[in-house]
């Protein structure tokens, strides 16, 4: 009998012990996650991120044709580079002005964005020598 009612107390104990160490964490604007979900409802990056998307999107489609061109004649027509060469220029600029504007760069890793300018960078160059070659 003293068992039963031990284990009974023991029963309706435990259950208030949980509740006693589950504690309440605050959320406040500090945390990254509160900094992201600000940055979604931002209306200054929602515009640069549309934009950027868009030129991703322009870039994916001028290489498809860019591939397409070196697959049938061995290299790309003139206006196919000078369209790419634009469309990465302005990519690269896209990335500068997140790199550059307060309201775009809050947590984000300064270093892989500049080592990614440097790599379009390149591409730009080598399309702009290539250019010079047709």
């Amino acid at each position: 009998m003293r068992v039963k009612r031990l284990l009974f107390v023991a029963l309706i104990a435990f259950p208030m012990m949980g509740m006693a160490q589950s504690r309440y964490e605050e959320v406040n604007d500090s945390t990254p996650k509160a900094k992201l979900e600000n940055m979604k409802v931002n209306a200054a990056y929602q515009q640069w991120l549309s934009q950027y998307e868009e030129v991703g999107r322009k870039i994916n489609d001028i290489s498809e044709q860019y591939q397409r061109e070196v697959d049938k004649r061995g290299y790309p027509k003139k206006k196919t580079v000078q369209r790419k060469i634009e469309l990465v220029s302005q990519y690269i600029d896209l990335l500068k002005q997140q790199r550059d504007t307060p309201d775009l760069n809050q947590n984000l890793d300064t270093e892989k964005l500049n080592s990614k300018i440097s790599m379009w960078q390149s591409q730009l160059d080598g399309l702009t020598a290539l250019l010079k070659k047709i």
